[in-house]
């Protein structure tokens, strides 16, 4: 399924965004984060604090595809989708209606100089993550009838967010929307078939010395 392309509201949003992202990455770089406020930032970029947080928990996270304005779109998105359709594929198709915003975004090259050069960013970022994904998960579990704290919607949530970050480490962003489609789709076939390996291991892993010791306890070898 192609992502439509977004409203006025939307591309307001996502330009908005973008200038937060743009000049948060620039002063980062400029300054050193240690060095940069929030007010700084939305200096920069024209916009009021109160703004900067309806995008992002912490300057930082300014870095993260993966944000909080992203998980929102997505649980709008979520539960908009039909209630008889698997969630793996509302998932699916509420992360999909998103990219067209996302890749409004520029500068992802100089992010990854940022995380570079100032690794201990990171851990304010995996926490956004984990917040990211709590925000999902709860919004799973309420469309499914169940308790936040039911294993189902973390397992789903969690897979969700681990292939969009693994689809992301890999989009060329000249590829712009139509390139992250593709590796989101890809992504989420592979989740639905159970992970596939690209290639089938090679005959050779039957004589492997785990091969034999499965056999030795009466299993069958059997090839991915």
């Amino acid at each position: 399924m192609q992502a439509a392309a977004p409203g006025l509201r939307e591309r307001k949003k996502a330009e908005t965004r973008a200038a937060l992202r743009a000049a948060a990455v620039r002063l980062f770089l400029e300054r050193g984060p240690a060095a940069v406020t929030v007010s700084d930032i939305c200096e920069a970029a024209g916009v009021s604090a109160r703004t900067f947080f309806n995008y992002f928990d912490a300057k930082e996270e300014a870095l993260l595809p993966w944000d909080k304005h992203l998980i929102e779109e997505v649980i709008t998105g979520l539960a908009a989708r039909p209630a008889a359709e698997p969630p793996l594929t509302a998932v699916r198709q509420a992360i999909e209606q998103t990219l067209p915003s996302l890749t409004a975004s520029t500068g992802w090259q100089a992010c990854d100089r940022v995380l570079t050069a100032y690794p201990e960013l990171r851990t304010t970022i995996v926490q956004g993550m984990i917040r990211n994904e709590t925000r999902l998960a709860d919004a799973l579990a309420k469309r499914a009838g169940e308790t936040g704290g039911s294993l189902y919607p973390q397992l789903l949530a969690g897979a969700a967010a681990s292939a969009f970050r693994a689809v992301f480490s890999v989009w060329a962003p000249e590829t712009g929307t139509a390139g992250l489609q593709a590796l989101v789709g890809e992504a989420f076939d592979r989740l639905a078939a159970g992970l596939p390996p690209s290639r089938p291991a090679p005959a050779s892993a039957a004589g492997s010395p785990l091969a034999g010791e499965a056999n030795s306890l009466g299993t069958p070898c059997r090839e991915a």
